[in-house]
């Protein structure tokens, strides 16, 4: 399994369990990743402030920003292209 690193731009979802993560890859793109699983997600929710500004994605999906100082571990999935979160720290 190939992983990289990217930073976390933001999340979309409640802060108490965000459902994806929003993330900026080494090249300064930004993806949604996959479905967080409950655990992850509870774990993240520990890092987040309870709001934080509102911000768009060029394709129109509304996310909320964070300070870029956590970074999530990937792996990209061949099946789909997307981007599963194995850890952020």
């Amino acid at each position: 399994m190939n992983t990289l690193e990217a930073t976390m731009a933001g999340y979309i979802g409640p802060p108490a369990q965000p459902r994806q993560l929003v993330l900026r890859l080494p090249r300064g793109q930004l993806v949604v990743s996959a479905d967080v699983p409950e655990e992850l997600a509870r774990a993240v929710a520990t890092y987040l402030p309870a709001t934080g500004p509102r911000s768009r994605l060029p394709d129109g999906t509304s996310y909320t920003s964070v300070h870029p100082s956590l970074i999530a571990e990937l792996a990209a999935r061949p099946q789909d292209g997307a981007f599963e979160v194995l850890r952020v720290y």
